[in-house]
């Protein structure tokens, strides 16, 4: 079946232009003036959408979510949930990238996997990065550098802990190695090969990755920092990386990414090396949607001004080279937003719809699922046939 979504304003080349966008087959077929006429006459399935009031935007791409449940820090019973497919489709994510972090026995490389392969079996993108907070990496193959080349949702190594508690330091030969590995086997695979950082409180902030840039041959690009928003100092250095070619990302736990957002781009922060990303588990995917709207509120950002960091710059810093914009050729992972209140109204996701007019869409076997969360602060119940 095609889909055509006509007047609406679609975000291309980073700014919004009135125009329509056709999708097929599971990709974006063109965009511009499209005839409907010619389409209904073509005796095709065709649906067709007046998006005259919404924002026809890309799927946006969550590059840090714990799916397979946080580790929970207070015991057992503190461990997050896993990250529902329900909960990223009501904030707008069609592309999600899998981790572990300090909890490498409970959560499993293989318990992760398996997330994964739930959220692409539902019709989503997903990935995954390969380890954990400790070196050496705990991996699905034994090996970091099998798990890239030969497993195709693996993308990347991470999250790896500098400069927190929970995990001892690094070396910089032993954060190198995991560096190089994880880059070779991107470029023998065509995929990103980028090693994700978590970043902690301690002092040392990025010390341990300045020493492996003067001791080893390696890019800025193949490291991506996360959870920089914990102090301005450690903003102004990553800004100094980030100027070099290293990617970070801004998380969504204290609800006050306009605060960080702004101080970033006073301190002159380049906007194409940033991303946001719920690190769900901690967070939920609903809340990313959620910090947006309060940029454009409260930090005075226009909302084409903070959609790269959800769309454009982790599909560039991932190497997901069909995601995060509109073009013909790419995926067709689309998402319309009305324009009075910023509310999402419907969800595409490798052209197929997961939430029509805010009704969810996405299961094609018939099951039921009813699901009661108090974790998250909600209680949701829904039934999907």
């Amino acid at each position: 079946m095609l889909i055509l979504f006509k007047n609406g304003s679609a975000f291309i080349n980073n700014q919004f232009q009135t125009c329509d966008v056709l999708v097929g087959g599971g990709k974006i077929l063109k965009t511009g003036k499209i005839s409907e006429s010619s389409l209904l006459h073509s005796h095709l399935e065709v649906e067709i959408l007046d998006c005259k009031d919404r924002y026809i935007v890309p799927g946006f791409i969550d590059s840090q979510a714990h799916m397979a449940g946080g580790s929970g820090e207070a015991g057992f019973l503190s461990q997050p949930p896993r990250v529902a497919i329900e909960e990223c489709i009501r904030g707008g994510i069609t592309s999600i990238v899998g981790c572990i972090g300090v909890d490498t026995y409970t959560k499993t490389m293989s318990n992760l996997f398996a997330s994964v392969r739930a959220f692409r079996e539902a019709g989503l993108s997903a990935y995954a990065y390969s380890g954990g907070y400790e070196l050496p990496s705990k991996t699905l193959t034994q090996n970091l550098s099998t798990d890239i080349l030969y497993v195709e949702e693996i993308i990347g190594a991470g999250e790896v802990a500098i400069a927190d508690h929970r995990a001892a330091e690094p070396t910089a030969d032993q954060l190198a190695r995991v560096v190089v590995d994880s880059y070779v086997a991107g470029t023998l695979t065509r995929k990103a090969g980028v090693t994700r950082v978590h970043v902690g409180p301690a002092e040392r902030k990025l010390q341990t990755a300045r020493d492996i840039f003067e001791r080893h041959s390696i890019f800025y690009e193949s490291l991506y920092f996360t959870h920089m928003d914990r102090s301005r100092a450690l903003v102004v250095e990553g800004i100094e990386f980030a100027k070099k070619g290293s990617f970070l990302d801004f998380d969504i736990h204290e609800n006050d990414l306009h605060t960080w957002y702004r101080f970033y781009l006073d301190e002159g922060g380049l906007p194409e090396q940033l991303s946001f990303s719920t690190d769900a588990g901690v967070a939920t995917p609903t809340e990313l949607w959620r910090e947006i709207q309060k940029c454009c509120i409260n930090s005075e950002c226009k909302f084409e001004q903070l959609l790269p960091h959800i769309t454009t710059v982790p599909a560039k810093a991932l190497k997901l080279n069909t995601k995060g914009t509109i073009f013909a050729g790419c995926d067709a992972d689309l998402v319309t937003v009305d324009k009075k209140d910023l509310e999402i109204c419907d969800v595409i996701a490798n052209g197929k719809f997961f939430m029509k007019d805010e009704r969810f869409q996405f299961v094609d076997q018939p099951f039921t699922m009813r699901r009661k969360s108090d974790w998250y602060g909600y209680r949701s119940e829904t039934t999907l046939n």
